[in-house]
């Protein structure tokens, strides 16, 4: 769990209550008391936090030039530029590298020293947006290319081509694979290899224009998974008509060292000093979509008013990509837990009236791993933002797969709840698709499938004596159709007008 450091004054404080005073409250009442979440955000995050109207419609907007034609900006680095990355690198966080990986790179400036040096692109933009393709060098002028590639677990190979057009066809077959490995989407190598020719020409007629930079910048997911506004799926006009109702924070997590776009979504009319349930989902660039239509259950008046949260990544990163789910869902889960428990939740708490004993926190797939472990982990909080957890179609066997797992077999224990209590106070609903499994044979490794890891979680909470958690398998869908209609049937059980 993270540990921060909470200065606490202890003030006495007289409080005359005037009971025919109308005033505003921003906490809950429960018995006469108020309730609110502890918040343990440090003062550089509640400083990050802005609020405000929807942006996501404005739609992205980026550099042109007056006679059309398309501006590349290029960030140069030498080999000594690198050589101090690295050391730093290594100086701050000793574990980025291993004795060998450093070493290796340190013989490899070495060399590149002795033949001379090299310059080459470290970061470049294209009318303003990331471009993540093949770097072209400095004064590169459209002869003989090569590169020294990588292929995840494959070894290093070397590639040359005599000519650009040789790479150019190369590249486009490159990219193929990189789409069906599921590496990166349709969309960003399409658009990648559309910048390619426009960077490289760039560099050939020396029209490029140059970013400042410092060698000890860090590289962000946004370098790595350059994302935009459209990467967000949804119905614009279905979102145009609740766009009133929706306010737009962006909020900085210290420990992830990330920016997080939460979009809050308020039910209809709307009241401040009423207590509303949450209900809170992960992967935002889709669930946001879901909002306008779990709204009109509310209007409709087959469900009662829910507050919606939809937790988002920050707009210049692309929340799609499996490599940007993979940080928060499985590598830095606990920190993501931290964040949702201990920053989002609390502060919500000081904007809204939350019934945070009927709330729901929401996840799929990598985010149905996350969501067991938020619920299985929940005891080890003082904050308890969530009674409902919906576990959807848990990739349980990614786990396996990753380096940065400690004990890829800690969820088959529940990590170790049913050790330190005999009790379970939440509620569970897990489910998936029938049909869903042998889209992601290839994964499991001998380990338990999708529905395997769903039936086997059942299994284990009717051993502990759980009787109010719930499954269920949705016919004739796979992987992600049952989402909508998954939704309905929630709101409509446990948010329906009684």
């Amino acid at each position: 769990m993270r540990a921060k450091k909470i200065i606490m004054t202890f003030t006495a404080v007289l409080m005359i209550i005037n009971v025919c005073a109308c005033q505003k409250s921003d906490t809950s009442v429960i018995n006469g008391e108020a309730v609110r979440l502890k918040n343990f955000m440090t003062e550089t995050e509640r400083n990050s936090v802005s609020i405000g109207e929807l942006t996501l419609l404005d739609g992205d907007v980026t550099e042109e030039a007056s006679n059309g034609e398309h501006v590349v900006e290029i960030e140069w680095w030498t080999d000594k530029d690198y050589r101090k990355k690295y050391e730093k690198d290594k100086e701050t966080n000793p574990e980025m590298f291993s004795e060998g990986e450093y070493e290796k790179l340190m013989q490899d400036l070495d060399e590149a020293e002795e033949n001379g040096g090299y310059t080459s692109a470290n970061k470049i933009l294209v009318d303003g947006r990331l471009y993540s393709g093949f770097h072209p060098l400095y004064e590169y002028d459209g002869g003989k290319l090569e590169y020294w590639i990588s292929g995840g677990t494959e070894e290093t190979k070397h590639v040359e081509f005599d000519s650009f057009n040789e790479f150019k066809k190369w590249y486009r077959e490159n990219l193929n694979e990189d789409v069906k490995s599921g590496y990166i989407s349709q969309d960003m190598a399409d658009q990648t290899y559309a910048d390619m020719p426009i960077v490289f020409q760039s560099v050939i007629d020396g029209t490029w224009k140059e970013i400042s930079f410092s060698p000890e910048q860090t590289f962000s997911l946004a370098d790595t998974f350059p994302g935009t506004k459209s990467d967000w799926e949804y119905n614009r006009e279905e979102v145009e008509a609740i766009k009133d109702s929706v306010r737009e924070m962006s909020i900085y997590d210290e420990e992830l060292e990330s920016n997080f776009i939460i979009h809050i979504t308020l039910p209809p009319n709307f009241n401040e000093k009423k207590k509303y349930p949450m209900f809170v989902m992960s992967d935002g660039v889709w669930r946001f979509g879901n909002c306008p239509s779990l709204r009109k259950l509310m209007e409709d008046g087959e469900t009662e008013d829910v507050i919606l949260v939809t937790i988002g990544y920050d707009y210049s990163v692309n929340g799609t990509e499996m490599g940007v789910r993979s940080k928060y869902f499985y590598e830095e889960r606990e920190k993501f837990i931290d964040f949702i428990t201990n920053n989002l939740a609390p502060y919500l708490s000081e904007m809204y009236n939350i019934d945070f004993e009927r709330s729901t926190f929401y996840g799929h797939s990598a985010g149905g791993v996350l969501s067991h472990n938020a619920v299985f982990t929940s005891d080890l909080y003082e904050n308890q933002p969530f009674k409902y957890y919906i576990i959807g179609s848990p990739a349980f066997w990614e786990l396996h797969r990753l380096d940065t797992e400690e004990d890829s077999e800690a969820y088959k224990s529940d990590y170790g709840y049913w050790e330190r209590n005999k009790t379970f106070d939440k509620i569970i609903f897990a489910c998936g698709g029938e049909n869903e499994d042998p889209e992601y044979e290839k994964y499991y490794d001998g380990y338990d499938t999708t529905l395997e890891g769903v039936a086997h979680l059942m299994d284990r909470l009717q051993e502990h004596g759980d009787t109010k958690s719930e499954c269920k398998i949705y016919e004739n869908s796979g992987h992600w159709q049952f989402i909508p209609d998954m939704f309905v049937e929630f709101f409509r059980k446990y948010y329906g007008k009684k």
